[in-house]
């Protein structure tokens, strides 16, 4: 496959991943993101081992692959890297699904996903206490990006303070997960043996809302379709086109293609949610997109399988 085809696979899944706060928002009010984010957690992890069951099968027979898959996944559960992409996972779940929807849609993306490749930068920085002139710089733009964002304006969302907080919050757990994956990169599996481990555990690590979270919102009609879609379509299915793609595609070319996803985000929500962004938002917006092609091309590198790793 060429680079073409990869690059179209990656736009198509991280254009999938934009659709997450739209559909979050349009769901059922009296859900709480606990509860989603367990429950898109769950059906998704269920979906990705079904699928590695009938995968792993038809590469080897009966008992061998259920032996093969068996060790592969003590190998994993072993590991501090996976369990630690598994925090991050749920955080950034439960995160993101509650700022999207006290804060907005777009700005809630934006911050989220705009401000995790400055974080990740941030962390590797204070490790290495190298920092690269690329990483202040976008560090700088991405900044006054989120001021004038957040900070400015009656328009794009409602400048909740706590939809901030939990936005920052869901950007600092996709940065964990970005310094995690490059543990799970080391492990020499699969993405697509890992991921469903990952995400199982996550499930495991918010399991206390089985009893404490109202679940009468599933038995609604706008409550199943907006799991089924949380579930199938921003995750199985994305992560399915995303992880194609990066066959195909190096990482910075696969960090800039992500900018796709709020970009998307926010074309949902000023279309199809009504909200409005002011001229000084705009400029705003295109800011923290600048820094995040800045860290792309100039700054520290997230591994490109981790882009996948924490919608």
């Amino acid at each position: 496959m060429s680079r073409s085809p990869g690059a179209l696979l990656v736009i198509s899944g991280t254009a999938l991943f934009g659709t997450v706060g739209t559909a979050r928002v349009l769901g059922p009010d009296d859900a709480s993101s606990f509860a989603v984010a367990f429950a898109r957690l769950l059906l998704s992890a269920l979906v990705m081992v079904g699928l590695g069951v009938v995968v792993a099968r038809r590469h080897r027979r009966g008992s061998a692959a259920a032996g093969a898959g068996s060790r592969v996944v003590a190998a994993l559960l072993r590991s501090p890297v996976v369990w630690g992409a598994a925090v991050a996972q749920a955080s950034f779940q439960v995160c993101f699904l509650a700022a999207v929807v006290r804060s907005g849609v777009a700005s809630g993306t934006l911050v989220a996903i705009g401000s995790a490749p400055l974080l990740t930068g941030l962390a590797v920085t204070v490790r290495t206490r190298r920092p690269t002139a690329g990483w202040l710089v976008s560090t700088l733009v991405g900044l006054l990006g989120l001021v004038l964002l957040v900070g400015v304006g009656d328009g794009l969302g409602r400048n909740d303070p706590l939809g901030l907080l939990l936005a920052l919050g869901a950007a600092a757990s996709y940065a964990g997960y970005i310094i995690a994956s490059g543990g799970l990169l080391r492990l020499r599996q699969t993405l697509d043996s890992s991921l469903p481990v990952v995400f199982t555990l996550a499930v495991v690590l918010i399991s206390p809302v089985l009893v404490l979270a109202d679940w009468s919102w599933v038995a609604s009609v706008d409550g199943l379709l907006m799991l089924a879609w949380l579930a199938l379509v921003p995750t199985v299915l994305a992560y399915a086109l995303f992880n194609r793609g990066l066959r195909h595609v190096d990482a910075p070319t696969a960090a800039t293609l992500g900018l796709v996803e709020p970009v998307v985000a926010t074309a949902l929500a000023v279309l199809v949610l009504a909200e409005s962004m002011t001229p000084v938002q705009w400029l705003g917006a295109v800011l923290i997109g600048a820094a995040v092609v800045l860290v792309a091309r100039l700054g520290v590198q997230p591994p490109a399988a981790a882009l996948a790793g924490a919608r």
